[in-house]
């Protein structure tokens, strides 16, 4: 599976439980778990716990890239400071697209429709 990875670190080192507190937080190498071949970070024991119990409830979707870019076909960095939670799911989004909107924006417009194309575009990625 394609990951968006930075020496090997999901997330940018975020904690990605944090998000589905609403309250995300980068993580620090105190608190760290591998999945998939990824290290993540946590701000807790506590959140590193929830997270091995069922790190695939946890992980970002599309390996964490942009939402939005891979509706598009495309694998962008995205900002985490940019997400939602949707549907138990963790979406990552880039702050700025092609200089002119926030991603976010265009994703909770039509998010059925554009998650079905970003689906679509992760599953013909990863075969």
């Amino acid at each position: 599976m394609k990951q968006n990875l930075k020496d090997g670190i999901a997330a940018q080192g975020y904690d990605v439980v944090s998000f589905f507190n609403g309250n995300p937080k980068k993580g620090n190498e105190t608190h760290t778990s591998t999945f998939n071949d990824a290290k993540y970070f946590f701000i807790s024991l506590e959140n590193k716990k929830k997270f091995e119990s069922s790190p695939a409830q946890y992980t970002p979707e599309y390996g964490g890239f942009c939402a939005i870019a891979m509706s598009e076909d495309k694998q962008l960095d995205p900002n985490p400071k940019s997400w939602e939670v949707r549907d138990g799911k963790l979406y990552f989004f880039t702050r700025i697209l092609f200089g002119i909107i926030d991603a976010k924006r265009q994703w909770v417009k039509k998010p059925e429709e554009l998650r079905a194309l970003a689906d679509a575009a992760w599953a013909k990625m990863n075969v």
